[in-house]
């Protein structure tokens, strides 16, 4: 049975010789493995259309244990992020994280919109790490990890001026509360607890227009990571090298 389905190429690795084993996030079929017949040979058709976070429209086969990718082409490349060491790192993470926390042959089209317009929006305009941040926090939510940010987690009480989120208890802690909890708090200021709101009930293009201090971006990008491996029970390879580089670079 043949079937076919935009696809974001989330990894490959070798197979046999000259074969590959290519692991996808489809628009239709979700997240799955497959098997991409002489990708590593200079004259191959579907070598192209199956690198890392590549963007294709993929003509699969199916397989008793893996589909066969029979026929690609490119939808887009993503150059411009290619030739960008920040965006292609950042992309990599996205391509890592789906690969870690999406089930096989569970199709989200919410997710797989929200990695195409984030994939197509950096292309063209540059790395925002805001993007990256309501990718997650769209991930988040479509994994049922929506964080309780309006009221205290524990007694339901306004939070008030509260400021420390419970990774265990999934929310925002009052005073009261926060005293009887010792561990996983991240501490969170109100302007990004605000924005952490924003991306959990707004449209991307409403993000592209906020403005967020550098305080906040750090702190949204530590909770989300926490966040993250705390539910999946991994970490991430990606993070740890856009960490080292960061380092580096700041020598």
């Amino acid at each position: 049975m043949y079937y076919s389905s935009k696809s974001v190429i989330l990894k490959n690795r070798n197979l046999r010789e000259s074969d590959q084993l290519v692991t996808i996030f489809s628009e239709k079929e979700g997240k799955l493995t497959a098997v991409a017949r002489g990708t590593k040979k200079p004259k191959s058709s579907l070598r192209a259309c199956t690198q890392p976070f590549c963007h294709s429209f993929l003509h699969l086969s199916r397989g008793r244990e893996l589909d066969i990718i029979t026929q690609g082409k490119i939808v887009n490349f993503f150059g411009n992020s290619r030739e960008d060491i920040t965006r292609t790192l950042y992309v990599m993470y996205m391509m890592e994280l789906l690969d870690k926390s999406m089930m096989e042959r569970v199709p989200s089209q919410t997710v797989y919109r929200t990695l195409i317009y984030v994939l197509e929006t950096m292309d063209q305009t540059g790395y925002n790490p805001l993007l990256i941040r309501f990718f997650e926090m769209r991930l988040v939510v479509y994994l049922g990890y929506t964080p309780m940010l309006q009221h205290c987690v524990s007694c339901g009480q306004s939070s008030g001026n509260s400021t420390f989120f419970s990774l265990s208890e999934g929310g925002v802690l009052c005073t009261a509360c926060r005293e009887q909890e010792e561990r996983n708090l991240i501490y969170l200021s109100g302007e990004s607890i605000s924005l952490l709101k924003l991306m959990i009930s707004n449209k991307p293009i409403v993000i592209q227009r906020i403005k967020a201090s550098p305080a906040a971006l750090q702190q949204m990008e530590y909770f989300l990571e926490k966040y993250l491996e705390y539910h999946l029970e991994r970490r991430f390879k990606m993070k740890n090298t856009i960490r080292l580089l960061k380092q580096r670079m700041s020598l």
